[in-house]
């Protein structure tokens, strides 16, 4: 019985081969750019967390007075959800929005490298887009987290903010 399983298997697996193939190599050539988007996808999950950990650290701020440990902000997210401020919705759409644009931006700076490489020209379009949206991610997790209350982050976001100008 096993081997007959084993056998329907390897046939299936032949199937239509060269479609697979060729769909395998399609998908290898993508590595890069599912890299690329999974990446992408940290850098905003990070910058919702951060903006998560700030509005927490605002509603536990107006209860106490006083700057709260980063820890209890980020154990009181669920409360600052249950009292509205925290809204996962929209928070979901700014995100899928944000990365469907910032995929759109690569793609088409992808497409500008190819075309100035077919017309001799020296590129460097990706590299410019990508290195402008991480950037401006990194800035937005900073800034949330100096608004959370970290004071460390104070001199990076000086940082950043002297290289963005």
């Amino acid at each position: 019985m096993m081997w007959r399983d084993i056998e329907e298997a390897a046939r299936r697996l032949m199937d239509l081969f060269p479609l697979k193939a060729a769909a395998g190599v399609c998908l290898l050539s993508l590595e890069q750019h599912a890299l690329m988007f999974l990446a992408f996808s940290l850098l905003v999950a990070m910058d919702c967390l951060s903006r998560w950990l700030a509005i927490s650290a605002g509603m536990l701020k107006e209860k106490s007075g006083e700057i709260p440990p980063l820890l209890l902000s980020l154990l009181s997210i669920p409360e600052a959800r249950r009292k509205g401020l925290i809204s996962s919705k929209v928070m979901k759409e700014a995100g899928l929005s944000k990365l469907f644009l910032y995929n759109i931006c690569v793609i088409a700076a992808g497409l500008g490298d190819y075309l100035l490489l077919s017309a001799g020209s020296p590129s460097g379009l990706s590299a410019i887009a990508v290195s402008y949206l991480s950037s401006a991610e990194a800035l937005s997790v900073t800034e949330n987290l100096s608004e959370a209350g970290v004071k460390s982050m104070a001199g990076l976001l000086e940082l950043f903010r002297r290289k963005e100008s």
